[in-house]
């Protein structure tokens, strides 16, 4: 297992997902060695779109806060999201609130949507 040095902390371990337990398995393998995990729900690529995370979930509230609170309830270190607004503020604001509710520590909001790819 990679271990990182300490001039390389704070450090934060991405993942994108679309499924709460395979998530929890793969953040099982780094969470003794970082600091936080973060959700990528923020990527606008196609290769997103094609597996179905990233910026592709935004719209499954319901799934991203199983994700969120599946590792805050079973990881020892904070949960982080990234996550691109939405179409309009009150729907970006839902599911910011919704993500907070659901337990993570941190949420980063890029401030384009996901058509906005370039």
């Amino acid at each position: 297992m990679f271990k990182p040095c300490a001039e390389d902390r704070p450090l934060v371990v991405q993942f994108c997902a679309n499924d709460p337990d395979i998530l929890l398995n793969a953040a099982k393998y780094v969470e003794d060695h970082c600091d936080a995990v973060d959700i990528n729900l923020g990527c606008p690529q196609g290769i997103a779109k094609k597996g179905n995370y990233g910026s592709y979930l935004l719209e499954k509230t319901e799934l991203i806060t199983s994700m969120v609170r599946k590792l805050r309830d079973n990881l020892k270190v904070p949960v982080t999201c990234k996550i691109r607004c939405l179409p309009n503020q009150e729907d970006t604001l839902h599911l910011a609130r919704e993500i907070e509710k659901a337990g993570a520590s941190l949420l980063t909001v890029h401030g384009r949507t996901r058509e906005h790819n370039k």
